[in-house]
């Protein structure tokens, strides 16, 4: 954020300065679309929604989708009225002509109301270049060292390099004495030239996870850079450059420098690099979340960056680790916001813990990829922290959400079932962003009861990101669709009538708050590819951005960009997400292009090791499915992608004696759809003599059902799996110390041994027999309840569950016809209200009815009838987990102990204290009494 007394005063005598100056000529282009019919200004891919809003009072419209040459009309409709869009105040009516796929270029005209602009319809990308020109902006802002106009998309924006005395600079009011820091090579943080170690720190992260999830985009050579062709990924390059700096925050002892900055503001525009260089810098004072900045960056960095450069790498982490030390030492130490000097912003963050989270999450990774001798505590750190499988809302102050993102984008130990609870969490907030979409008369994902923050459109974009990590965990078009209809919002779909994009669209913006370019403006158009702050209305600190209009109307107005750093700003934690989702966007483009195949295939189950060597790593696992036909699968080491075999097994060869691998493999099909990784295995190479695990013992039967059995036994020391063998057949490789087969016969003996495995791949002895016997189906048979427990405390102020419904008959059930009943006690008066958290088959195939008895009964005096609102039930087929979770009216705690339907197990099984009912039929289970 800006200080805003200090930076006004600087404008407004830059202003008074500027009506000295003759006025720079003002381009022809209009400030924003006239019409009031609003679309996507570049247009909508053939299998996406395509929904316009319209601004208009009244009733209904008619609408026609017409073609843009010849006017032939292609589609129409009817409107449907929202009514009044409370983020702008407009009345708005939607029009959707997501029917239409034929691609071709068109304007959608609405009865009385008026045309839109041109907008395609397209089978293939619409953004093919944006990424590109995203990334950009990247090198346009290095500092440090000149930046070179044949790697701009205008070469008259080259210059000098700007602040190359960063290489020494003094720490402010002596802070750490007469120490010098060296912090040369960077980017410019925004349309200044501080540099931020908080904002920094998550920019990288953004474009390094997007390196790390997709290890294709921006290979060696993809980028105009004065790097390629060093045989390392161009985005590597990227960040590894503008990160430099980084390391030389931290003095001799103690925590790193909060933030570099002149003593006072920069002139607006900027005309000379001399004038610039020569205004005094200093490094200002330390703070903790600042020295996890440098932690979690280099830390980042290093793990990426070894396999191209071990050496430096080697002192990258070295650097990580060094700041995680100092960070722990002082955990609570806040920047002074009013030491410093005149000529930055403050980037004030009063919390640590999410800081040191993030941090944490980091140097887990990078440990457990070097094997590291501290990687028990940096994982320590991260499961014990009160942000362990937070997803939410991030930007430079709220970081816990990039830990978890990280988690779950790089293969990693932590428990399975953790690491399921951080995906579903992922899922849970896309729902949540896909829900405000919906309910919004603009395509925002911010919703309009919230003031639109400082960089309003960096949050849609971070939430874009979230977006783009539910799709590729679930496979779910709900997700890809939303992140295409918020893509709708930046390229004009919007209050502004404008793209928040430069470059992009008839109506773009075309000048923001940056010093350098504004003052080769308007002689040199603003590169394309850069992403505005957006509306704000939260902190309004500038001259030019509007007070008292509505949340999304709260943007400066066309060549006002010296005086609305406010909305018309342009920083590098706003382009990082851009670059993010437009390659995330065009390299999923073909996932909504309208072709017959557009489902990925199912994620290859039960990944194992099947043999090792001194330099090899035998692996298999069972054949995916897909609605037309899987023809491959991709074989990952670590986030490298190491084979791409057709069959169910593969060896991984050339590797080193003695060394721990992690492997993952993704399923393809014809269309080019890949399925979402695998549970990770990890496999260690022998290098000398082998010892076989002890063999398993305590082998025990823990549940029983009538097609379900379960069994433990007692962990083996140096096991990392176990294979379960049903009778003479092996059924199973579990990492843990207990399986549940199912599908079993009712009323049925069956037998079980079990072998312990270590990470080299040596077997045990198999474990002597047990045998355990299914139950006899209850009254009504063909049904069964599944439910595991997904609450850990039974005395908090929510009760979490999921629930299977399975069809144990010979025939398909209507899903209308089946209900369940989970009983409990309320545990006082408060109503009860229940929440779905997830549902594979989709939470609104979902019913909830909280239902209170007449007369209480033994460990119950409520129940929840789960019902479903259509769809069937194959024969053997179950409806897949369902998350509930109750919360009371008063968000008082519920008692859970006693309660007839609860368990303790955090597995699936069956659960004849939930009754199922077909038709209103007892078919399962029994009730309370």
């Amino acid at each position: 954020m800006r200080r805003p007394s200090r930076r006004l005063r600087v404008v407004l005598a830059t202003a008074v300065a500027a009506l000295l100056l003759p006025l720079p000529a003002v381009p022809a282009a209009a400030d924003a679309d006239t019409s009031p019919v609003r679309v996507n200004q570049i247009g909508y891919l053939t299998g996406a929604d395509k929904i316009a809003t319209v601004v208009a009072t009244g009733g209904a419209r008619a609408w026609q989708v017409r073609r843009a040459s010849g006017g032939t009309v292609a589609a129409s409709g009817t409107t449907t009225v929202y009514g009044n869009d409370r983020a702008s105040g407009d009345a708005v009516q939607q029009a959707d002509f997501s029917a239409l796929t034929t691609p071709g270029d068109y304007v959608l005209w609405v009865d009385g109301v008026g045309t839109s602009v041109p907008f395609t319809i397209s089978a293939s990308s619409l953004y093919p270049a944006l990424g590109r020109e995203a990334m950009q902006y990247f090198y346009f802002h290095r500092m440090g060292t000149a930046v070179d106009g044949q790697y701009l998309q205008n070469a008259g924006h080259g210059h000098a390099a700007l602040h190359p005395g960063d290489e020494s600079v003094p720490c402010f009011n002596n802070w750490c004495g007469s120490q010098r820091l060296n912090v040369r090579y960077s980017w410019a943080d925004a349309g200044d030239f501080g540099i931020y170690a908080v904002n920094h720190a998550v920019s990288a992260w953004t474009l390094l996870n997007l390196l790390e999830r997709e290890p294709g985009a921006y290979g060696d050579g993809s980028l105009a850079i004065p790097e390629r062709a060093n045989g390392r990924p161009d985005v590597l390059d990227e960040v590894e450059f503008g990160s430099r700096w980084m390391a030389g925050l931290l003095p001799s002892t103690g925590l790193a420098s909060h933030k570099v900055h002149n003593h006072a503001w920069s002139a607006f525009p900027v005309t000379s690099v001399d004038s610039e260089n020569g205004l005094a810098r200093s490094a200002m004072g330390p703070s903790t979340n600042a020295t996890y900045a440098v932690a979690r960056t280099n830390a980042q960095l290093a793990r990426v960056l070894a396999p191209y450069d071990a050496a430096r790498a080697a002192t990258l982490w070295g650097i990580a680790k060094d700041a995680w030390t100092r960070a722990e030492a002082q955990p609570n130490v806040d920047y002074n916001e009013s030491s410093d000097a005149e000529g930055g912003g403050d980037y004030g963050d009063s919390k640590n813990s999410d800081d040191r989270y993030a941090a944490a999450a980091e140097l887990y990774l990078t440990a457990l990829k070097r094997t590291d001798a501290a990687l028990s505590g940096y994982r320590s750190a991260v499961t014990g922290s009160p942000h362990y499988r937070e997803i939410g809302q991030f930007d430079w102050a709220e970081v816990a959400a990039t830990g978890t993102l990280s988690l779950v984008s790089v293969a990693n130990d932590l428990p399975a079932a953790d690491l399921a609870t951080m995906r579903a969490n992922v899922r849970g907030f896309a729902d949540q962003i896909v829900t405000t979409l919906r309910g919004e008369g603009y395509p925002s994902l911010i919703g309009g009861a919230q003031a639109y923050p400082w960089g309003s459109n960096s949050f849609i974009a971070n939430r874009m990101l979230v977006l783009g990590v539910a799709y590729d965990d679930s496979g779910s078009l709900t997700y890809l669709k939303a992140l295409n209809r918020a893509m709708d919002y930046l390229m004009g779909n919007n209050a502004m009538r404008l793209s928040y994009v430069t470059g992009y669209g008839e109506y773009s913006e075309s000048d923001l708050h940056d010093r350098w370019a504004w003052g080769k403006y308007p002689g040199l158009a603003y590169p394309k590819g850069w992403l505005a702050g957006g509306p704000n209305n939260e902190l309004i600190n500038d001259p030019a951005t509007p007070t008292g209009r509505p949340a999304a109307k709260s943007y400066a107005p066309k060549n006002t960009a010296p005086d609305a750093w406010g909305s018309k700003e342009n920083t590098i934690n706003w382009n990082a997400p851009l670059a993010w989702v437009a390659t995330y966007l065009d390299r999923n483009a073909a996932d909504l292009t309208g072709g017959t195949d557009v489902t990925a295939p199912t994620v290859p189950a039960n990944l194992r090791v099947t043999a090792t060597g001194t330099s090899s790593v035998s692996l298999a696992w069972d054949p995916s499915t897909d609605n037309v036909g899987v023809v491959g699968y991709d074989v990952y080491r670590g986030t490298a992608r190491v084979g791409t075999p057709t069959g169910t097994s593969y060896t991984d060869t050339g590797l080193s004696a003695s060394t721990a691998y992690q492997y993952t493999v993704r399923a393809r099909d014809a269309a080019g759809y890949v399925s979402a990784a695998s549970s990770p295995v990890t496999a260690t190479t022998q290098g000398g003599d082998v010892q076989p695990p002890a063999t398993p013992v305590n082998l025990r039967v823990t549940a029983a059902g009538s097609a379900t059995l379960t069994i433990a036994w007692d962990a083996v020391p140096t096991a990392v799996g176990y294979a379960v063998r049903r009778g003479g057949v092996q059924v199973a490789v579990v990492t843990g110390t207990s399986y549940t087969d199912t599908g079993l016969s009712p009323n049925t003996a069956y037998t079980y041994t079990v072998q312990a495995r270590n990470a080299a791949g040596d077997a045990s002895a198999w474990s002597a027999p047990i045998t355990a016997t299914t139950t006899t189906p209850p009254t009504g048979g063909g049904l069964a309840v599944r439910y595991k427990n997904n609450d850990g405390s039974p005395t908090d102020n929510s009760i979490r569950f999921g629930v299977q419904v399975v069809n144990t008959g010979t025939s398909a059930l209507g899903l209308t016809t089946v209900t369940a009943r989970y009983y409990l006690t309320r545990d006082g008066s408060a109503g009860v209200t229940v929440y779905c958290d997830w549902a594979q088959l989709g939470c609104g195939g979902v019913r909830t009815t909280v239902v209170n008895l007449a007369t209480p009964v033994a460990g119950a005096d409520t129940y929840v009838e789960i019902a479903f609102t259509g769809g069937t039930l194959a024969a053997g087929a179950s409806t897949g987990e369902i998350q509930l979770r109750l919360h009371k009216a008063d968000w008082g705690p519920f008692n859970e102990v006693g309660d007839y339907s609860r368990g303790t197990n955090t597995a699936f099984a069956d659960a004849p204290t939930i009754p199922g009912y077909t038709g209103g039929v007892l078919s399962w289970g029994t009730p309370p009494a």
